[in-house]
């Protein structure tokens, strides 16, 4: 790996990296790095300047999954990879790595909230995002294996060519003590709990990421994408529910299949290949609350 040398007063000096309206990054300060300071003197690098500096366990976690990532040239071929290859030392102490900059770039997560973007779109990148957890769950590797923890759509983006990149892969998962305990959709959902035989659970009642976890995760971005809401929140019954009501409407039995397996004490498969059997013309009816409404209504 790279090492980038500053002092604190170059720090101050550097201007912040911009983020989309409604996307919050808690964990650190985003910094644009000059292509002067930068391994290649031709490109801009992010600097991620840690909160978290001060924690020793936590930053040598983070420095120990992204010298592993630097490691392996199969994580390394997956050009979909955003790894940081530069840690940052800031007056002799060591606080935060750098990473390519992506530039022009659109958060994924904002994409799918935006009501104004067409299902069929937005489904070509959820497929994207499906290729690259496939590629990732192919690599084998000797040492070790990556997961991505916490799997959710606000950790990668699209660039100006339209092509999904992951991001933050300094909190996946290779093997250390802890896993992330701030994974979005693993926190969530009391249910994984209830097939520890596919989602492995902690002495500190965390999921343990492996791949079950990541293609839950996946399984549920779609889901709440379709659905316009968090089904990963909603009651076991009710899930299965609006999984029969997709049925009904004519959504594929492939994914149906796939969606339910979830809560099952049996592997979970990636849906990427039968995300185009999703019809778009299906629109609104995929909708949670059309589907609340459909149901009240056979109530009264």
């Amino acid at each position: 790996m790279n090492t980038i040398t500053l002092r604190m007063h170059e720090v101050r000096k550097l201007k912040e990296l911009p983020l989309e309206h409604g996307v919050f990054n808690t964990e650190a300060l985003m910094l644009i790095l000059p292509k002067t300071k930068c391994k290649n003197k031709q490109e801009s690098q992010v600097f991620k300047y840690l909160d978290c500096q001060d924690d020793e366990k936590q930053m040598a976690r983070k420095m120990y999954t992204v010298n592993m990532l630097n490691s392996s040239e199969k994580y390394k071929e997956i050009k979909e990879l955003v790894i940081p290859d530069s840690i940052v030392i800031v007056d002799g102490k060591l606080t935060g790595f750098a990473c390519p900059l992506i530039p022009k770039h659109r958060n994924l997560g904002m994409i799918l909230l935006n009501d104004k973007i067409p299902l069929k779109e937005k489904l070509s990148y959820l497929k994207q995002l499906g290729t690259i957890i496939d590629n990732v769950q192919r690599v084998e590797e000797e040492s070790f294996k990556m997961y991505f923890g916490d799997l959710n759509e606000f950790n990668f983006i699209l660039d100006k060519g339209n092509h999904l990149r992951a991001i933050d892969l300094d909190s996946a998962y290779i093997g250390q003590d802890l896993p992330c305990n701030e994974a979005y959709y693993l926190l969530k959902n009391k249910y994984l709990h209830k097939v520890k035989e596919k989602y492995h659970i902690n002495s500190q009642n965390i999921v343990i990421p492996n791949e079950e976890s990541d293609l839950y995760c996946y399984n549920m971005i779609i889901l709440d994408t379709i659905a316009k809401t968090s089904m990963f929140k909603k009651n076991i019954d009710v899930y299965y529910e609006y999984l029969n009501y997709l049925d009904g409407i004519g959504v594929s039995k492939n994914l149906l299949d796939i969606f339910s397996d979830i809560y099952l004490p049996k592997k979970n498969s990636n849906p990427k290949e039968y995300i185009e059997e999703l019809d778009p013309k299906l629109g609104r009816k995929l909708e949670y609350k059309v589907f609340q409404k459909n149901i009240n209504q056979k109530e009264t």
